[in-house]
Formats: C-alpha cells, sequence, structure tokens
C-alpha cells in the first residue's frame, strides 16, 4: 500500500496498535478518540510487533465497523484477492474457512443454524436456576476482601460447559488451559511458549476424547448435536474431526472468558462509581439496561478483521483486494457520533445501540446466554451486597483482541439479603 495523503496512524502520536504493552493497562480509548477525529478510517503501516509483517486498515468508528460487518461478500472473514489465508485476527491464519467465526455463507449460515438448536431460549432459561444457585454459592465462600475476576468466573465456565455437555469433574481443568489463549502477559501475540503449548495439547487430547464419546454416546448438548449433524448439500456432509475440534475449542474458549472479562469490567466501572450501584440496586428496571452499558462499556472483544475482496472505498479511503481491514469495536462502542457523552458509564443508557456482540452475519451466537450471566450476577449481588469498592490496583490482561481483567481487588459491604 502507498499511502502518500492517505491518512496514516502517525495521528496517534506514533502509538503501534500492535504493540500489546498499549494495550497492558487496558483499552488505549484517548488514543482511539484521536483516532476517530482524525478519521474514521486510517492506515497503519507495519512496525516490528505487526504480525506478518504486513499493515491494515484501522476502523475506529460505528458507522464504518457496520459498513464492514454488513457487507460480507466485500469483507470477508475467509480471505481475498490474492491473500491464500485470512480470518478475523490480525495474523493470516490457516484454519480460516474451517472454524465458525472465520467462516463466510452459505456454509457458515449452515452450520450456525445447525448449532442454534442447542442454543434455544428455552435452553438458556432453563440454566438460570442452576447459575444464580451456583453465584450464590460463591458469595458465601468469598471472604469480604475478594478479587472481582474470581467472584465472576464461575457462571460463565458452568454455563457453556454445561451447554457443551462437559462433566463436571472436568470443568476447571479447561478453564484453566483457556487462560492462556487470551492473555499475552510475557510473550509476542501469539508467540508459542512450553506452557502454552502444553495447555493447548491438552485442550486438543480431551476435545477429541469428548467428541468421540458424544459420538458413541450422544445426548441432549449443543456439540452432540453438531457431532451428529448432517448437511446434505455439503460434502462432506458432516464436520471432519478437525471442524469438530476447532469448534469445540471456539465455542468453550468464548464462553468461559467473553462474559467473564464483561463481568470483571463491569464490577470495576461500579466499585469506581457507587452512585451508579446505587442506581442499580435501586430500581430492578435498571438491570436491563446496565447489562447493555457493561458490554458496551468492556467491549471484550476488542478487536475483529476481515480481508477485502475487492478493491473498494471505506469513509473514502482506497481499499484494495487483499487488504486486510480492522475494525475496532472497542472504539465504536465509544463513538461520540452515537452515544452521548460517549465516555461515561452510565447504567441507564437506552438507547444504547453497542456493536459488543457484534453485527451482522457473525452476531454472537451466544448473546442471549451472555445477557442472562450477565443478568444473574448484577441481580445475586444486587440483593446481598449493599456497595462495591476498590481495595487495589486492577491488573489488566496483555492483549490488543481481548480486553480483559487479571484482577480486580474489591471490598464488599454486605446487607441483609434482599427478598
Amino acid at each position: 500500500m502507498t499511502v502518500g495523503a492517505i491518512p496514516t496512524a502517525a495521528v496517534l502520536s506514533g502509538l503501534d496498535l500492535t504493540d500489546l504493552d498499549n494495550f497492558a493497562h487496558g483499552f488505549p480509548h484517548e488514543a482511539f478518540v484521536a483516532h476517530r477525529r482524525a478519521a474514521p478510517v486510517l492506515w497503519h503501516e507495519p512496525t516490528e510487533h505487526t504480525p506478518d509483517g504486513e499493515g491494515f486498515w484501522s476502523v475506529a468508528t460505528h458507522a464504518e465497523t457496520l459498513a464492514v460487518t454488513h457487507d460480507p461478500v466485500t469483507f470477508s472473514s475467509e480471505r481475498g484477492g490474492p491473500r491464500t489465508q485470512g480470518g478475523t485476527i490480525l495474523p493470516d491464519q490457516a484454519i480460516a474457512g474451517a472454524v465458525l467465526n472465520m467462516m463466510d455463507d452459505p456454509r457458515h449460515g449452515r452450520i450456525r443454524r445447525l448449532v442454534s438448536v442447542g442454543l434455544t431460549p428455552k435452553a438458556i432459561g432453563d440454566l438460570e436456576a442452576d447459575l444464580r444457585r451456583r453465584l450464590g454459592a460463591v458469595l458465601e465462600d468469598l471472604d469480604d476482601e475478594c478479587d472481582a475476576v474470581a467472584l465472576v468466573r464461575e457462571l460463565p465456565l458452568q454455563a457453556i460447559a454445561l451447554l457443551l455437555g462437559v462433566p463436571e469433574a472436568d470443568r476447571h481443568q479447561l478453564g484453566s488451559w483457556v487462560d492462556h489463549t487470551f492473555d499475552f502477559k510475557d510473550r509476542g501475540y501469539l508467540e508459542p511458549t512450553a506452557e502454552v503449548a502444553a495447555a493447548q495439547a491438552s485442550m486438543f487430547e480431551y476435545g477429541t476424547a469428548l467428541i468421540a464419546e458424544k459420538r458413541r454416546n450422544p445426548g441432549d448438548d449443543m456439540l452432540s448435536v453438531v457431532v451428529q449433524a448432517r448437511l446434505d448439500d455439503e460434502d462432506p456432509p458432516q464436520l471432519t474431526d478437525s471442524e469438530l475440534q476447532l469448534f469445540f475449542s471456539l465455542l468453550f474458549a468464548a464462553g468461559a472468558e467473553t462474559t467473564r472479562s464483561a463481568a470483571a469490567g463491569g464490577l470495576l466501572a461500579l466499585a469506581e462509581r457507587p452512585d451508579q450501584w446505587r442506581a442499580l440496586r435501586g430500581d430492578p428496571r435498571v438491570l436491563t439496561t446496565a447489562v447493555e452499558e457493561i458490554v458496551r462499556w468492556t467491549s471484550p472483544a476488542a478487536y475483529n478483521r476481515r480481508t477485502a475482496t475487492r478493491e473498494t472505498t471505506l469513509a473514502g479511503m482506497p481499499v484494495a483486494a487483499g487488504d486486510k481491514v480492522v475494525f475496532w469495536e472497542a472504539s465504536a462502542n465509544r463513538d461520540e457520533r452515537v452515544f452521548g457523552d460517549s465516555m461515561r458509564f452510565d447504567v441507564r443508557r437506552d438507547p444504547n445501540p453497542h456493536l459488543g456482540f457484534g453485527h451482522g452475519l457473525h452476531f454472537c451466537l451466544g448473546a442471549s446466554l451472555a445477557r442472562l450471566e450477565l443478568r444473574v450476577t448484577l441481580g445475586e449481588l444486587a440483593q446481598r451486597v449493599e456497595g462495591i469498592e476498590l481495595a487495589g490496583v486492577p491488573e489488566w490482561t496483555r492483549s490488543n483482541k481481548h480486553t480483559g481483567l487479571r484482577h480486580v481487588p474489591v471490598r464488599l459491604h454486605r446487607g441483609t439479603t434482599r427478598s
């Protein structure tokens, strides 16, 4: 790409959006304020940190993010132009086209419809009583001074494990393996280490055994549905073992981690703003809008990527076939053109057209489950806790792809449980 007069990331005062150290203290929102003001779409030159050594188009605004997500023909989740690999993260992936979130229609739509059988409103609603019981037990066992991440970890882990038919005895072990996927604490982006390789190998071995068991003895869980499903107009008509492995790993990791990140980030925001916690406790109707505001505010999936399949323009910028296009949902969710007082956390915000669950073809499969988990977490806490106070310095994960927290020390001021 010859940038010429094209706006580049130099307007960000040299901030490298591929240097994970720039994301080690949370998403750098102030830099993206500058991005949105300078241009909705900028060309980001490659640096020593940029995967594949290639530049990319950086999209910071709500409207342009929607333009990309609503045009999957021009902006592919698989590949495009001369590019033989692609996907939805910055470095090209050989698995693009084989895993659901890196797949285009029509195959994406067919597989998604099959998977959705296990995510009906009834299936998700049936989890609610169990999740409330589990969170109540966690709260009973926690000291008043605790880690908010530990507090919210259990619900997402148990919910996705239940839906995928993972035996209860194995769930926490799988959760510990998944942790390595989302945090690049001491390494470069996707850089392998012995510890990470061991976790991935263990996850693969476990998934292989579980998929084999679902073939022999299918249940009514989502994984069994997908293992047994046939797509008669596809060749082969059933998902391969490799595709099933990718499906299991994707769903378990996303289900266990992203809602935990949203919940932990939400509790951090509420601990820092006692008036917002009082507003939530004082009016049960606020619970619904608070869930949406937490998703907007935290935006656990900070960016996604597409590949241009043909020459086009985006906000007036000339995009070539094969160019990488990265849209930052975490920035779009703070776009001043769409959200009044966008840098303010407001549990009463309504309307709230956030993109925290994505949009278009790849709208989050588990959005209703995530909403349930957040609603249960906030509701049960509101019943038992009068105040949440920050008791130390939060520690963020080091990733530009997933905005998460390792630790959030809090102090719970418990009150009498409300009826």
